[in-house]
């Protein structure tokens, strides 16, 4: 639209792009504006794609020409182009009004700050109040900020405030969907937000209070909510790192006996039962606070109540058994000395953190032989219960031991177990420890075992074709595209260069497959995919024949006729 005036932009562009323009800009989907010539503008708009839109003035402030990338065709201005203009205008005149002032005095602009500080204090009163009554949000904030934190009321105040917020959300049966979780939990983040400023201002067991008030509504919440998302679960994540927080930080403050009475009461809240992970969660901050021998009885006494009644469920899994365990080891390592935290690792090796660190500390004194015989063992303890994840951790382990003391011929055993299993690393180690002449003897033994297996195993087939194309192994790669065509179009890129003939014949035998097997439109697109394939991969001459033939073959199929014909062939 040539000849419009920036002034004009409301009164010359169509309503409806108008509206969509404006849209886009105040949603922030122009990227970048920049003048890259005197009244020359080139941005970037996210649409659909991400377009690029040019916009030339001139002196007088008039579009002398518009360009945009995008396909439309119903008007001379587009949305993106609206969007630019409008940003443009305002660029444009705002530039105008500064060149119209001094350039030596600048335009004074006063804040909100220095307009208040003008008013008198029965003004602001006055203006607060009214502001009160007549907008929610400032009421709330402000009946926030003068509760007092220190108080029984201030936390049954807290409490109000999250409920209000859970009940705006809820429905006339006071369940909360799935789309009014976020929303709802406005006023639990406040209240949050309370806390954090309690830690900020070392009043920590003012800080834990306040997060177990919210910690108990947001449990509540759980009960009648779809928490799909998570928000509520996280912001209960957060109060328990809140918590964690004050017991971390609190030191030998008067206030530490308090808050590990409370961190103990807390976990047998009736919210929690069935919680585990919450419960282990404070009885790993209440570890922070003990500091004498009657606090970490009363503590072990709670968790092996804890314990027992995780035994009668029938939920139970050795997952809580095994956290505990590593508490109770923290816990003795602190306050008992190193002699007895080695002496419970001992009698936990059951436990594979446990056993992990001995491994480790055997190492670390070079005591290989130890590490090795508690390797083994977990290998053994491990494969009996077909844990396998854990048996390969222990087996990498062994590897680490046999590299330490030099016993090459394990390791070479161990890493062909692990290249067997399609783990590629080991399978670089594997090759570093053959002397060249060893290796091109063995190399092909090995990739013979590796295709016999690979029809049997995801692992290691991806691990055989990996090493096809790193050590350019063509001929083996054909082969085995050949044996499943639906991996033509991953590896053709590695054949191409020297074996085009076969790779076309792949092709053409995998549309023909494919076609015979296709029903519907989308499956015709599918089978087009792969001719555009050919044509990529230089088998022009072979897709024309193949369209050819599929279109004599096929002529009682319309839709496959008609997605054939839109293929650009060259």
């Amino acid at each position: 639209m040539i000849g419009i005036k920036l002034s004009q932009i409301e009164d010359r562009i169509d309503l409806i792009i108008l509206e969509r323009g404006e849209a886009y800009r105040e949603n922030g989907h122009i990227l970048s504006i920049k003048e890259v010539k005197p009244r020359v503008y080139e941005a970037e708009v996210e649409g659909t794609e991400l377009y690029d839109v040019e916009i030339q003035l001139d002196s007088r402030g008039e579009v002398n020409h518009t360009l945009c990338e995008c396909p439309y065709d119903k008007g001379p201005i587009c949305k993106h182009a609206a969007a630019v203009l409008l940003e443009i205008r305002d660029e444009f005149f705002n530039k105008e009004k500064a060149q119209s002032f001094p350039k030596n005095k600048p335009v004074s602009k006063k804040t909100i700050a220095d307009q208040l500080s003008n008013l008198s204090k029965d003004e602001l009163i006055t203006m607060l109040v009214h502001f009160s009554d007549e907008i929610k949000e400032v009421k709330q904030a402000l009946s926030l900020k003068f509760i007092d934190a220190d108080s029984k009321e201030g936390l049954n105040q807290y409490k109000k405030v999250i409920r209000a917020s859970i009940k705006q959300y809820s429905d006339r049966h006071g369940f909360v969907p799935y789309r009014n979780v976020y929303p709802s939990i406005a006023g639990a983040s406040k209240i949050l937000e309370k806390a954090e400023e309690q830690l900020e201002s070392r009043h920590h067991l003012r800080a834990a209070e306040i997060s177990f008030c919210v910690m108990h509504e947001m449990v509540n919440l759980l009960q009648s909510c779809d928490d799909s998302d998570g928000y509520v679960g996280d912001l209960i994540k957060e109060c328990l790192n809140a918590i964690h927080l004050a017991a971390s930080q609190i030191g030998s403050a008067k206030d530490s006996p308090a808050l590990f009475q409370l961190l103990l009461k807390e976990v047998l809240h009736e919210g929690l039962e069935g919680w585990n992970e919450w419960q282990l969660s404070l009885m790993e901050s209440a570890t922070c606070l003990i500091t004498n021998v009657a606090e970490k009885d009363s503590w072990f006494k709670l968790l092996e109540r804890l314990e027992s009644h995780e035994r009668n469920q029938s939920s139970y899994s050795s997952y809580f058994t095994e956290e505990a365990a590593k508490l109770r080891y923290q816990v003795i390592e602190r306050l008992e000395g190193d002699s007895q935290a080695l002496s419970f690792l001992q009698d936990h090796l059951h436990i594979t953190a446990f056993r992990k660190m001995a491994i480790e500390t055997a190492i670390k004194n070079l005591q290989f032989d130890k590490a090795l015989e508690l390797v083994e063992q977990g290998e053994r303890q491990d494969t009996s219960k077909g844990y396998r994840g854990l048996v390969n951790e222990w087996k990498r382990y062994r590897y680490e031991i046999y590299e330490l003391t030099h016993q090459v011929g394990h390791q070479i055993e161990l890493a062909k177990e692990f290249v067997r299993s399609g783990e590629h690393s080991y399978y670089l180690r594997l090759k570093e420890l053959y002397s060249k002449d060893e290796w091109e003897a063995g190399y092909e033994g090995l990739l013979d075992e590796l295709e016999h297996n690979s029809d049997s195993d995801w692992a290691t087939s991806s691990l055989y074709t990996r090493i096809l194309v790193e050590e350019n192994q063509t001929l083996r790669l054909l082969k085995y595209v050949d044996k499943r065509k639906q991996t033509l179009i991953h590896y053709y890129p590695h054949l191409i260069s020297e074996h085009a003939e076969e790779v076309f014949l792949l092709f053409t035998q995998f549309i023909s497959e494919e076609t015979a097997q296709a029903s519907n439109r989308n499956q015709y697109r599918k089978v087009c995919g792969i001719i555009r394939h050919l044509i990529k991969a230089g088998g022009g001459e072979h897709a024309k024949r193949i369209i050819e033939q599929l279109c004599v073959t096929y002529q009682n199929r319309p839709a496959l006729i008609d997605e054939l014909q839109k293929i650009k062939r060259i």
